[in-house]
């Protein structure tokens, strides 16, 4: 991870509006945020409102275009926070890529230590005709475009290093088809490319090999940034671009499991729930607002003893006990984060319950918490149980804060 020593300046044409924009880039301890008209816009998912032929960001009432660059080379760096003061309606194109972005973070950069993650367990997503595919791994992008219309298709991969990022991604620029141009002109695009910043595909003119390939890459990289987190892992995608990059970085922070673990005796620290009544095993994913436990059910629990004899079905209410665990693990586990570790989470109350599949022995209850409201003396959460992808059980679960003691 690396943080930078000093603000940065970048001025140059927007690469579609063609007017004039610069953007100072400063240390932060936050995430990526961009400030115009002293309006703040965090670059999350949830902040993007235009994806086309670029990503855009808005909030409060502000707008800032072509952010994908910048953030790629800012994340693909590992660089852990920044603020990115912007003067006109995008990002300056500069080089049509981000080797000039790249070069001036790593230079103006020092190694530090940094909060990131690692995915566990492999993560699917489709978005309309885009596939991803990510494993557990250090960070690398293997990435295959296919242009039936335009007779194009290119395939590159590259393990993701400050290095190889400098070297191999942030030199490609952004591409056209010359049976494009046009059309991108006559809709209000690409006001600012001209054949320096912008490779023209037909005409030649490549200045490194699958060129094309390399920046989907980078897009890819940059758009990953609006996950808002790091998080390692090899990364498939076949025909993607910004719509689906962003759809996948949303579902990655909500579906993917890439937080902190828990073994049950760290589990047992923050409830104190025991046996026969501790229906966690363990935590595969903790992380602020998100918690994921694993509950194997085994035919030795006590339940199916009288629940039903000759006929072991997990109780309902036991499935729904077990989602509050989790929420409370959670709970626990940020009220120490927070400094408020005299505090324990108690059950207040219920609603939305719903049963939707039978669990048996042998079943695997994986069991997700979103927290809804998380402050003063209360908090309210979904819980969701699934089993083999299925959903077993939800419920909409409140609780309150005591002292220990």
């Amino acid at each position: 991870m690396r943080r930078l020593k000093t603000d940065v300046r970048f001025e140059g044409k927007g690469l579609h509006t063609g007017e004039k924009c610069s953007v100072v880039v400063r240390p932060s301890e936050g995430w990526y945020t961009f400030v115009r008209n002293g309006k703040r816009i965090e670059a999350l998912y949830r902040n993007v409102c235009s994806t086309d032929r670029n990503t855009s960001l808005c909030a409060e009432g502000e707008r800032v275009m072509t952010v994908e660059h910048i953030l790629s080379a800012l994340y693909s760096l590992g660089i852990t926070g920044a603020e990115i003061e912007v003067e006109g309606p995008e990002v300056p194109a500069l080089d049509g890529a981000a080797e000039e972005f790249a070069l001036a973070f790593y230079e103006n950069s020092v190694e530090v230590d940094g909060k990131e993650y690692s995915l566990h367990y492999p993560l699917g997503f489709e978005h309309s005709a885009s596939t991803f595919k990510a494993f557990p791994g250090d960070l690398k992008v293997s990435y295959a475009v296919s242009y039936p219309d335009f007779s194009y298709s290119g395939f590159y991969e590259v393990e993701i290093t400050p290095e190889n990022y400098l070297k191999e991604i942030a030199p490609a620029r952004t591409f056209v088809f010359e049976e494009e141009v046009e059309g991108v002109l006559r809709a209000g695009k690409g006001k600012g490319g001209d054949p320096e910043r912008v490779l023209i595909i037909g005409r030649g003119g490549e200045k490194m090999g699958d060129e094309p390939t390399r920046h989907k890459i980078l897009d890819f990289l940059g758009d990953l940034a609006l996950s808002g987190r790091f998080i390692k892992a090899h990364y498939c995608v076949f025909k993607g671009g910004h719509t689906s990059h962003v759809e996948f970085s949303k579902h990655l922070f909500e579906k993917g499991i890439w937080g902190d673990q828990l073994n049950v005796k760290e589990i047992m620290a923050l409830i104190p729930h025991r046996y026969p009544f501790l229906l966690v095993d363990r935590v595969v994913h903790i992380d602020g607002s998100r918690i994921v436990g694993v509950k194997n059910v085994s035919v030795n629990e006590n339940f199916f003893n009288g629940h039903f004899p000759g006929e072991p079905i997990m109780p309902g209410v036991l499935q729904v006990e077990a989602l509050a665990q989790v929420a409370g693990v959670g709970l626990a586990y940020l009220l120490r984060e927070r400094g408020k570790g005299d505090l324990i989470p108690l059950f207040a109350g219920i609603e939305n319950v719903r049963f939707k599949r039978i669990v048996r022995p042998g079943d695997t209850l994986w069991l997700e918490v979103v927290l809804l409201r998380f402050g003063g003396r209360f908090a309210k959460a979904k819980g969701t149980a699934y089993v083999e992808g299925e959903v077993a059980a939800e419920a909409v679960m409140m609780a309150s804060f005591i002292p220990k003691g």
